[in-house]
């Protein structure tokens, strides 16, 4: 009786030795759902108007805990076009790089308009803000575009503004200011941005650091947004 015992205990540490190291190598298939169903968010919110498919089976990157879908676009009639999607195994299943946009990005037209939009911006806020610079944007287009960048450009998804000021002997408080007349220069030309950062450069014993305040365009700015 005691034998039948020890062997169907070594049996269920044996089976529980054989699921566990299936969940390492394959991942947890309630993750792997909920991945998936993030995914499709995702792609119903971004391309909405897109025929696509997610193939039922996922790669598990399990050392970086990501699971790797396959998305087909239907494109036109025995047309497909196959996208590789990452997404994070670990709530909140973030998205990591969206795959379809990158595949279009005319890299070229990009560059010039990406060029015509720092030098925008950094002319409008020097008027207010002449501390400022340097700025770096990430313009992203489909399709070759002639004409020059202005507020009005319409671009796949909003862009993110990156500036840079020396900070010398400005305080916080000064930085708060400065920060806030920066968004309301940006929102006042209705330029389409998701994010600005302004990076506060200093050298401290031969070190460089940056004290940083970033915003979207509706936030309400406050000290404590300055780091």
């Amino acid at each position: 009786m005691k034998k039948k015992i020890i062997y169907g205990m070594i049996a269920i540490l044996l089976i529980a030795g054989v699921v566990f190291a299936y969940i390492q190598m394959s991942g947890n298939p309630f993750e792997k759902n909920r991945a998936k169903e993030s995914l499709e968010t995702f792609l119903d919110q971004a391309y909405p108007d897109m025929d696509y498919e997610i193939k039922r089976s996922a790669d598990y990157g399990w050392t970086d805990a990501t699971f790797r879908f396959t998305v087909m676009e239907t494109e036109a009639i025995g047309v497909e076009t196959a996208y590789e999607y990452n997404v994070s195994a670990i709530e909140p299943y973030e998205i990591l790089g969206d795959t379809i946009h990158f595949s279009k990005i005319d890299k070229e037209a990009s560059k010039k308009l990406n060029t015509e939009a720092e030098q925008y911006i950094l002319a409008l806020l020097q008027k207010k803000v002449p501390e400022v610079g340097r700025v770096a944007t990430d313009v992203e287009v489909y399709d070759k575009q002639d004409e020059e960048w202005t507020p009005q450009t319409k671009t796949p998804k909003s862009i993110l503004v990156m500036l840079e000021i020396e900070k010398g002997d400005l305080s916080k408080e000064q930085m708060l200011q400065q920060s806030r007349e920066i968004q309301k220069q940006l929102n006042s030309e209705s330029i389409d941005y998701y994010l600005a950062e302004v990076g506060y450069h200093s050298v401290v014993d031969g070190e460089e650091i940056y004290d940083y305040t970033s915003f979207t365009p509706e936030q309400e700015l406050t000290i404590d947004d300055v780091k």
